[in-house]
């Protein structure tokens, strides 16, 4: 793979990863439009989570969350309201990157935790780097090497979560 238009900036202006606007391929590719920006003065659990169910053809359940659902959210609260709303999901509280990894190759993505106080969507992880969807700069994605990435994604507590629903099949080849 290899970036295009890429640029050297991050959400909070401070962070050295390389952002890029787009990738040849990417297992959780939603279109700019149906992204979900942080709403609210910060539901970043939220705005990644609308964004994921978008994704997976849920977009009735999208627009209830975003409709119902704002502020701070923790794991266990995210989890409690997706089972209030009878959705299907997996996810894991204790960094396994397995379950990453099955998330992006199943087109799926994930909501994880990343960053100090903050939510994101991965959007796709391969052998050399993750790429995350940044709901405060919902027009670019973030690209972060692999071994990097896990060793602060499960310093910030290694949650990640996805529903269980049917995303939308890859792009034709030509």
């Amino acid at each position: 793979r290899s970036p295009r238009d890429g640029k050297d900036d991050c959400p909070d202006g401070r962070c050295p990863y390389r952002v890029i606007r787009s990738l040849d391929e990417i297992a959780m590719d939603l279109p700019v439009a149906a992204r979900c920006r942080n709403y609210a003065g910060g539901s970043c659990v939220f705005a990644s989570t609308v964004s994921c169910l978008r994704w997976q053809g849920l977009g009735g359940m999208a627009d209830y969350f975003r409709g119902n659902y704002s502020g701070g959210e923790g794991d266990s609260g995210l989890m409690t309201k997706m089972e209030r709303c009878g959705l299907r999901y997996a996810c894991t509280t204790r960094g396994d990157i397995s379950f990453l990894d099955w998330a992006c190759r199943t087109r799926r993505g994930a909501v994880i935790f990343y960053f100090s106080g903050h939510c994101v969507n991965l959007v796709d992880l391969d052998g050399e780097a993750a790429t995350l969807l940044d709901n405060n700069r919902i027009d670019r994605y973030i690209r972060i090497p692999r071994n990097e990435f896990i060793n602060r994604w499960k310093g910030y507590g290694g949650f990640a979560l996805t529903p269980l629903y049917t995303p939308p099949p890859p792009l034709p080849t030509l």
